[in-house]
């Protein structure tokens, strides 16, 4: 796809979002693969705190785009709700809530020396069946039951950590 053809994809997508909500996008995902042109676009359309096209790591970090400071907010798609469906995937609830719960704990340890984020992808369609709703039931009452830990979106860990690690 040419760079021509992709911003004029996110200028309509960002149009009928914002047709649609009554507020313009602030962060992106791209649903498939980014192509190599994505970030240096949404940076040239601007209005954009972050991108979530990245399976980097657990904690956001910055980038220079273009000479510009823009922020990554990575997806992990390791706890994802959709490999009920992809293999290797969950075979059952107690698989996936034994992973999401071993996932926290391991963050929130490594969380006392800098911060973490577990980002979990869930579908309605999918996690909405009552034997896999069980999972995240479960998981949701550990969290809880756990000093400290924050239940986010995507855009208020930008604004965070916008605020509190601000790119020098």
């Amino acid at each position: 796809m040419t760079p021509e053809v992709e911003r004029e994809q996110i200028r309509k997508a960002v149009q009928a979002i914002e047709e649609t909500t009554g507020e313009r996008p602030v962060g992106w995902y791209s649903r498939y693969a980014p192509s190599p042109n994505t970030r240096a676009l949404l940076v040239e359309e601007g209005g954009f705190l972050y991108d979530s096209d990245s399976y980097a790591d657990e904690i956001p970090y910055w980038m220079l785009v273009g000479g510009r400071a823009h922020l990554v907010i990575p997806y992990q798609l390791d706890a994802n709700d959709a490999k009920f469906f992809r293999g290797p995937g969950w075979s059952g609830a107690g698989e996936f809530w034994e992973y999401l719960r071993d996932s926290v704990m391991m963050l929130y340890r490594e969380g006392e020396r800098e911060p973490r984020m577990l980002s979990i992808g869930l579908h309605g369609r999918i996690i909405g069946r009552p034997g896999r709703a069980t999972a995240l039931e479960r998981f949701l009452e550990h969290c809880r039951a756990i000093p400290g830990i924050w239940f986010a979106r995507r855009v208020d860990i930008a604004r965070w950590w916008r605020e509190r690690y601000p790119l020098a």
